[in-house]
């Protein structure tokens, strides 16, 4: 089934079209007059018409392992970075490599927050563009993708049932699983947009990850 992917937050005509269904919060999944507010997995399926055959979750020692690659592979690319170019703001989009990439490692610690508190919010997400700025360079970034890593190692790794917890989020109810399954997405994407301003910066990037390496991880289609 072909998916259309609309940015409600720099596209003003999709913002429009947000707006005239009445509805303020995102994400939010459209098929003919079909509209699922949040990340609804029930009403997704009888919307887009999704049998129970679909692939379910990723087993936790699985999401683990891929978590692991692309951390290493985003380790790879910070380095390759000049210092002056992490203060690049990407076209598009006003962000700096440097807050792009901490993002990358950042998304999963929220995850294990909302895990703490019950709760996983807007105001959470939008943290990184202010504390991403404490991380000043490579070696900065990489240093707390390797914590963030080891955190990941304690809390997937020896403490496999917490993922089954679920949370209040500004996407509804969702559990925390499926929010490190979307934060292992999130950071496979961020990468390939990270290859493709390479190309404008004229780096090549030293041993990118390959399709067939996330092929079993939820990614868009559309690079943006």
């Amino acid at each position: 089934m072909p998916i259309v992917n609309r940015d409600c937050s720099n596209d003003p005509t999709a913002m429009a079209e947000l707006q005239a269904l009445g509805i303020k919060a995102l994400p939010v999944s459209v098929r003919g007059d079909r509209v699922v507010v949040g990340f609804n997995i029930e009403e997704l399926k009888a919307a887009f018409g999704i049998g129970e055959a679909a692939r379910g979750p990723l087993p936790a020692g699985k999401m683990l392992a891929h978590y692991r690659r692309v951390f290493e592979a985003v380790r790879r690319a910070v380095r390759q970075i000049p210092q002056a170019q992490l203060d690049w703001v990407s076209p598009g989009r006003k962000r700096t490599l440097r807050q792009l990439i901490w993002h990358i490692f950042e998304r999963p610690a929220l995850c294990i927050e909302a895990c703490q508190t019950g709760r996983y919010t807007e105001e959470m997400v939008r943290r990184y563009e202010a504390e991403a700025e404490g991380y000043r360079t490579a070696e900065d970034i990489c240093g707390y993708g390797e914590r963030m890593e080891a955190r990941l190692e304690e809390f997937i790794g020896r403490t496999p049932d917490l993922l089954a917890k679920r949370v209040e989020s500004y996407m509804g109810p969702i559990t925390v699983h499926l929010l490190m399954e979307m934060a292992l997405g999130h950071a496979v994407q961020h990468l390939r947009q990270t290859y493709h301003y390479f190309g404008l910066l004229g780096i090549a990037p030293d041993r990118p990850l390959r399709p067939e390496e996330y092929a079993e991880v939820p990614v868009p289609g559309d690079l943006f």
